[in-house]
Protein backbone atom coordinates (compact mmCIF):
# COMPACT_ATOMS: atom_id res chain seq x y z
CA UNK A 1 0.00 0.00 0.00
CA UNK A 2 1.33 3.42 -0.94
CA UNK A 3 1.75 5.87 1.90
CA UNK A 4 2.16 8.91 -0.29
CA UNK A 5 0.27 9.95 -3.38
CA UNK A 6 1.36 11.01 -6.82
CA UNK A 7 1.07 14.68 -5.87
CA UNK A 8 3.70 14.33 -3.14
CA UNK A 9 6.07 12.58 -5.54
CA UNK A 10 5.48 15.22 -8.22
CA UNK A 11 6.16 18.08 -5.79
CA UNK A 12 9.36 16.41 -4.63
CA UNK A 13 10.50 15.98 -8.22
CA UNK A 14 9.64 19.58 -9.05
CA UNK A 15 11.44 20.90 -5.99
CA UNK A 16 14.55 18.86 -6.84
CA UNK A 17 14.52 20.22 -10.41
CA UNK A 18 14.17 23.82 -9.16
CA UNK A 19 16.93 23.29 -6.59
CA UNK A 20 19.20 21.81 -9.27
CA UNK A 21 18.53 24.77 -11.59
CA UNK A 22 19.33 27.26 -8.82
CA UNK A 23 22.58 25.46 -8.04
CA UNK A 24 23.52 25.37 -11.72
CA UNK A 25 22.83 29.10 -12.09
CA UNK A 26 25.07 29.83 -9.10
CA UNK A 27 27.83 27.59 -10.46
CA UNK A 28 27.62 29.17 -13.93
CA UNK A 29 27.83 32.71 -12.55
CA UNK A 30 30.67 31.91 -10.18
CA UNK A 31 32.50 30.23 -13.06
CA UNK A 32 32.13 33.37 -15.19
CA UNK A 33 33.40 35.53 -12.33
CA UNK A 34 36.41 33.28 -11.69
CA UNK A 35 37.36 33.20 -15.37
CA UNK A 36 37.14 36.98 -15.46
CA UNK A 37 34.56 37.12 -18.27
CA UNK A 38 32.27 39.30 -16.17
CA UNK A 39 32.92 41.64 -13.30
CA UNK A 40 31.19 40.99 -10.00
CA UNK A 41 27.87 39.45 -10.98
CA UNK A 42 26.95 39.43 -7.27
CA UNK A 43 24.49 36.61 -7.87
CA UNK A 44 23.94 35.84 -4.19
CA UNK A 45 22.63 39.30 -3.25
CA UNK A 46 20.51 39.48 -6.41
CA UNK A 47 19.06 36.04 -5.71
CA UNK A 48 18.32 36.79 -2.06
CA UNK A 49 16.74 40.16 -2.94
CA UNK A 50 14.61 38.54 -5.65
CA UNK A 51 13.52 35.73 -3.34
CA UNK A 52 12.48 38.11 -0.55
CA UNK A 53 10.73 40.54 -2.93
CA UNK A 54 8.88 37.63 -4.57
CA UNK A 55 7.87 36.33 -1.13
CA UNK A 56 6.50 39.77 -0.20
CA UNK A 57 4.63 40.16 -3.49
CA UNK A 58 3.08 36.67 -3.34
CA UNK A 59 1.97 37.04 0.27
CA UNK A 60 0.60 40.52 -0.43
CA UNK A 61 -1.36 39.19 -3.41
CA UNK A 62 -2.67 36.25 -1.35
CA UNK A 63 -3.71 38.67 1.39
CA UNK A 64 -5.65 40.80 -1.08
CA UNK A 65 -7.25 37.74 -2.70
CA UNK A 66 -8.23 36.40 0.72
CA UNK A 67 -9.95 39.67 1.49
CA UNK A 68 -11.64 39.78 -1.91
CA UNK A 69 -12.79 36.17 -2.13
CA UNK A 70 -14.88 34.68 0.59
CA UNK A 71 -16.57 31.32 0.49
CA UNK A 72 -18.00 29.02 3.10
CA UNK A 73 -14.82 26.94 3.44
CA UNK A 74 -12.46 29.89 3.83
CA UNK A 75 -11.17 30.69 7.26
CA UNK A 76 -10.76 34.34 6.44
CA UNK A 77 -9.30 35.54 9.71
CA UNK A 78 -6.54 32.93 9.82
CA UNK A 79 -5.71 33.20 6.12
CA UNK A 80 -5.73 36.99 6.02
CA UNK A 81 -3.74 37.33 9.22
CA UNK A 82 -1.22 34.69 8.17
CA UNK A 83 -0.54 36.15 4.73
CA UNK A 84 -0.41 39.70 6.11
CA UNK A 85 2.07 38.72 8.83
CA UNK A 86 4.19 36.82 6.31
CA UNK A 87 4.31 39.88 4.03
CA UNK A 88 5.23 42.12 6.98
CA UNK A 89 7.94 39.67 8.05
CA UNK A 90 9.29 39.72 4.48
CA UNK A 91 9.34 43.52 4.45
CA UNK A 92 11.22 43.59 7.75
CA UNK A 93 13.71 40.98 6.50
CA UNK A 94 14.26 42.95 3.30
CA UNK A 95 14.84 46.14 5.28
CA UNK A 96 17.36 44.35 7.50
CA UNK A 97 19.18 42.99 4.45
CA UNK A 98 19.49 46.43 2.86
CA UNK A 99 20.47 48.08 6.16
CA UNK A 100 23.16 45.45 6.70
CA UNK A 101 24.78 46.48 3.42
CA UNK A 102 23.56 43.65 1.14
CA UNK A 103 22.45 45.76 -1.80
CA UNK A 104 22.23 45.15 -5.52
CA UNK A 105 24.77 47.10 -7.51
CA UNK A 106 23.53 49.70 -9.97
CA UNK A 107 20.63 50.81 -7.77
CA UNK A 108 20.49 53.49 -5.09
CA UNK A 109 21.18 52.03 -1.67
CA UNK A 110 17.95 53.08 0.03
CA UNK A 111 15.36 50.41 0.82
CA UNK A 112 12.62 51.73 -1.47
CA UNK A 113 14.90 51.92 -4.53
CA UNK A 114 16.20 48.42 -3.92
CA UNK A 115 12.66 47.07 -3.46
CA UNK A 116 11.10 48.88 -6.40
CA UNK A 117 13.85 47.92 -8.85
CA UNK A 118 13.76 44.32 -7.66
CA UNK A 119 9.98 44.25 -7.97
CA UNK A 120 10.05 45.78 -11.43
CA UNK A 121 12.65 43.26 -12.60
CA UNK A 122 10.61 40.37 -11.21
CA UNK A 123 7.37 41.62 -12.81
CA UNK A 124 9.07 42.15 -16.18
CA UNK A 125 10.56 38.65 -16.06
CA UNK A 126 7.21 37.17 -14.98
CA UNK A 127 5.33 38.92 -17.78
CA UNK A 128 7.97 37.82 -20.29
CA UNK A 129 7.56 34.23 -19.11
CA UNK A 130 3.76 34.45 -19.35
CA UNK A 131 4.03 35.99 -22.82
CA UNK A 132 6.36 33.20 -23.94
CA UNK A 133 4.01 30.54 -22.54
CA UNK A 134 1.03 32.21 -24.19
CA UNK A 135 2.78 32.44 -27.54
CA UNK A 136 3.98 28.84 -27.35
CA UNK A 137 0.62 27.43 -26.31
CA UNK A 138 -1.15 29.62 -28.86
CA UNK A 139 1.12 28.29 -31.59
CA UNK A 140 0.61 24.72 -30.40
CA UNK A 141 -3.15 25.21 -30.26
CA UNK A 142 -3.12 26.59 -33.77
CA UNK A 143 -1.11 23.63 -35.00
CA UNK A 144 -3.25 21.01 -33.28
CA UNK A 145 -6.73 22.27 -34.09
CA UNK A 146 -8.56 20.10 -36.59
CA UNK A 147 -7.76 22.13 -39.66
CA UNK A 148 -7.44 20.00 -42.76
CA UNK A 149 -5.26 20.74 -45.74
CA UNK A 150 -5.42 19.11 -49.15
CA UNK A 151 -3.32 15.95 -49.33
CA UNK A 152 0.23 16.37 -50.48
CA UNK A 153 0.75 14.82 -53.96
CA UNK A 154 4.35 14.00 -53.08
CA UNK A 155 3.13 11.47 -50.53
CA UNK A 156 1.48 9.44 -53.30
CA UNK A 157 4.77 8.98 -55.15
CA UNK A 158 6.76 5.82 -54.70
CA UNK A 159 10.37 6.22 -53.73
CA UNK A 160 11.71 4.19 -56.68
CA UNK A 161 9.54 5.04 -59.64
CA UNK A 162 8.62 8.66 -58.91
CA UNK A 163 5.25 8.05 -60.59
CA UNK A 164 1.84 8.82 -59.20
CA UNK A 165 -0.06 5.68 -58.08
CA UNK A 166 -3.49 7.08 -58.95
CA UNK A 167 -2.77 7.35 -62.68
Amino acid sequence: MKTEGDAMRDWRTLSLVVLALVILIFIANIHLEVRGEVENVDISSRFIHSAVVSFIMVNGALFLMTLALSHKHAKLIEQALGTFLAAVAGVLLFGLLVDSGMTVSGVATDVWSQFSMGGIRIMIASFAILLAFGASFGLLLTLVTGREAPPDPLLDLESTSFENEEE
